[in-house]
This record gives structure tokens, C-alpha cells and sequence, in this order.
């Protein structure tokens, strides 16, 4: 018995000692777990607080610009140190320029795409119809042209550049001198935003022919002329009145197929708009205002009816003298005509309003041609196939006036 009891008592001692280990053993290997488990927690936690800490680099999602406005979506990008490259889903209305920023050239919405390796950013960009006038334009050698805004921006607010003077200069006032073939961007900057025209300067032709209409649009003239003018890949300038709403088409057709739109007056009614400085103003900028906010182009070319010339004013003495010299002030550029067709005057047919043309174009100055696009002007619809084919025969370029073109002036005569 007693050795059986002390038996017991050495295996119950072995065995517990061998619990013993077990259990430390156990607890040494919780603990190894334990403290492998707590650094890769302290690791994660470490990663977390330096991804928190870190700038927080952003492309905008989306963006408002103005017309002509250029602007840096991936500026923070490039100031954290990242290369990245831009692409424009349509470049007809944001463009990307050499040094990654881009700007508004027409009025729409479109996406621009920032890839930074293979992480892409994109941003919903909004170009306002406001803004500069000529974010776009081409110029013929030896022209001026004074840049303009839409919007309440003045161009002595910037300070403006070219990328190439060779090209063309501007002045710190926006005025640009093309000199040479070729492009160059004309870029306005201030604190509070920067502006850009694409320029484009071509060679200037020998002899030019600027065909104008006067009066339209209307059913029944404006489709034929359009029409030839199309047959025959002639661009020309439109100094419409105030349309009716069914003939908005007409105007839209105007614009979309190349041609320049340019004002003639919101009302043609010479005991109206005569009568004082602010009426003849106010006429001219009602319709500025009807066609930027139908058509969302903003109109500088205009026409006086009658002429810069004209005695029709003579109720109010000197109002022609005083209207000539403020337009230029108001933001428009006027043209009066140095070859007339007639077709409101003496022509009786088609062959007179071709003789008129035939014997007033010279090759020694630009001609800008006035004729009508009044309702059933047939003796100028039946002509100017004719007109055309004779001006190209005698070597002229048939253009459109534009806000560049040397303007034609009469002599005032009130």
C-alpha cells in the first residue's frame, strides 16, 4: 500500500510537472504570437497615419471656364512632383496647350482626361460663352486687330505676350499686329485669371472681293443666296436686321456654313435711330444681344443704314459726325462700301447689277461690295453666280470681312 501510494503520488507529481510545461510552453508561444499579432497591427496603423498624413493630391471632377480662358487642372499635380499627361475628349472646345494647361476655344462641355502612370483623373470641363471674343483667329498679313471680351474684362486689365513676334506682337492694350506667316499664342494674364487667342496668320491675297448683304434675312432671297454662295466655296458677310423668330434658322444657317454675321441695326427706321446718340447705340447693341443669347455669338461688325455717308440723319445735324467717332469706343467696328451693286438703286436687272460690279472693282485697294438680301431681290439672286465666276476669272479671292479687315469709310457728310 505504502509503495503504491508513493507511486501515485510520482506519477500525479510527473504528470503535473509535465502540465506545467505544457502550459508555458503554450504561454510561450501565445506570446511570440501575441507580439507578432501587435507589430503587424502597429505596422497597418503606422501605414494608415502616414497615408492620412500625406497630401491629399485632386484633379477637379468638374470645371467652369470662360470662353478663352486657360486654367491648370493638374497644378497640384505638377507641385507634388508627379508628370502627368492631359488629353481633351474635343479639342474644338478645350484645347491642350504645350505646357499641359488648358483653354476654352468654343462654347460647350467636354472631358479632360489627367493620367498620371496609370491612375486617371478625369474632369467634366464647361466652357461659358462668355469671355474673349477671338479665342480662336486668323488674320491676313498686315492687319490689326483689337482684342475684345464678352464679359466685363477689359484687355488694359491683362498684361499680354506672344510666343512668337515674328508673327505677330500685341500691345499692352490687346491690340495685335500680324506680321508673319504663321502661329503664335497671344496670351493675357492678371492675378486674377489669364486669357489666350490661338493666332493663325496667313499671306495676304493680291486682289480682294468682300461681297456684304445688307437687310435679310427673309424666305425667299436669303436660301438662293446662301446657296450659290455654297456652289461656288464663297465665304460672305450678312449685315442682317433683327430676324423673325421663324427665320432663326436662316441666321444659324449663316453662321454654321462660314460666313460672318454682322449687324446692320435692330431697326432700319431712320426717324428712330437717328434721333440721338443713345438711340443709335441702343439699336446696335438690342441686336449684339438678340444674337449672343440665341446664337452665342458676340458681333462687332456693323453697318450704318444709309452709310457713314448717308443725309437721311439731316433732321439731327452733325448726329453722323458724332456716331462715326464713338463706335469704335462701344466695341464695333463699322464698314461702310467702296463698290455698289446697284440692286437698291438704279440697276433695273441682273446684267446691271453684273455691269456695276464689273466697272467698280479695282485691283489697286480690298472691295467690299454692297448688295441686298432683301425679300424677291432677284436682280442680285440672277446676278451673283455671274459676279462670282467673273471675280475669280480676273484672279480675286472672294473673303469675308472680319474684325481685322481694314474698315472702308465714306466721307461723313453730317
Amino acid at each position: 500500500m505504502t509503495w503504491k501510494r508513493l507511486l501515485q503520488g510520482r506519477n500525479l507529481m510527473v504528470a503535473g510537472m509535465a502540465l506545467i510545461m505544457v502550459i508555458a510552453l503554450a504561454g510561450c508561444e501565445g506570446g511570440e504570437q501575441k507580439q507578432t499579432r501587435e507589430k503587424v497591427r502597429s505596422t497597418d496603423v503606422s501605414e494608415a497615419v502616414q497615408v492620412t498624413d500625406a497630401p491629399q493630391v485632386t484633379v477637379p471632377e468638374s470645371q467652369k471656364i470662360a470662353l478663352g480662358e486657360k486654367m491648370d487642372l493638374a497644378a497640384e499635380l505638377r507641385h507634388d512632383g508627379q508628370e502627368c499627361e492631359i488629353n481633351s475628349a474635343d479639342e474644338t472646345i478645350v484645347k491642350v496647350l504645350e505646357d499641359g494647361s488648358v483653354f476654352g476655344v468654343s462654347q460647350g462641355e467636354t472631358i479632360v482626361t489627367t493620367s498620371v502612370g496609370e491612375t486617371q483623373f478625369q474632369t467634366n470641363v464647361k466652357v461659358r460663352k462668355r469671355g474673349m471674343v477671338y479665342p480662336k483667329f486668323q488674320m491676313l498679313q498686315g492687319e490689326t486687330l483689337s482684342l475684345q471680351f464678352s464679359s466685363k474684362s477689359n484687355p488694359s486689365d491683362y498684361s499680354w505676350t506672344s510666343t512668337d513676334r515674328s508673327v505677330a506682337s500685341v500691345t499692352k492694350t490687346g491690340v495685335i499686329k500680324a506680321k508673319g506667316v504663321g502661329t503664335a499664342m497671344i496670351t493675357g494674364a492678371s492675378d486674377a485669371s489669364t486669357y489666350c487667342c490661338e493666332l493663325t496668320v496667313v499671306e495676304k491675297p493680291d486682289k480682294i472681293v468682300y461681297l456684304t448683304f445688307d437687310d435679310g434675312p427673309n424666305r425667299y432671297s436669303t436660301p438662293k443666296i446662301l446657296k450659290i454662295l455654297e456652289e461656288n466655296q464663297v465665304k460672305a458677310t450678312f449685315f442682317e436686321l433683327k430676324p423673325a423668330k421663324k427665320d432663326f434658322d436662316l441666321t444659324e444657317r449663316i453662321l454654321k456654313e462660314g460666313h460672318t454675321l454682322a449687324i446692320h441695326g435692330y431697326k432700319h427706321k431712320y426717324d428712330e435711330i437717328y434721333v440721338s446718340e443713345e438711340a443709335y447705340h441702343e439699336n446696335l447693341d438690342k441686336l449684339r444681344s438678340l444674337f449672343f443669347q440665341k446664337f452665342g455669338v458676340w458681333c462687332t461688325l456693323t453697318r450704318f443704314p444709309g452709310g457713314s455717308s448717308n443725309m437721311v440723319s439731316a433732321y439731327h445735324p452733325g448726329i453722323m459726325t458724332k456716331l462715326s467717332k464713338k463706335l469704335d469706343g462701344w466695341g464695333y467696328h463699322y464698314f461702310d462700301w467702296n463698290v455698289s451693286s446697284g440692286d437698291a438703286g438704279g440697276a433695273k436687272n441682273s446684267g446691271d447689277v453684273l455691269r456695276n460690279f464689273k466697272n467698280e472693282i479695282s485691283d489697286r485697294r480690298e472691295n467690299v461690295v454692297l448688295m441686298h438680301d432683301f425679300y424677291k431681290n432677284d436682280k442680285t439672286i440672277d446676278a451673283l453666280d455671274r459676279v462670282i465666276k467673273y471675280g475669280k476669272k480676273k484672279g480675286y479671292t472672294f473673303l469675308p470681312l472680319t474684325a481685322s479687315t481694314e474698315e472702308v469709310h465714306h466721307k461723313v457728310n453730317n
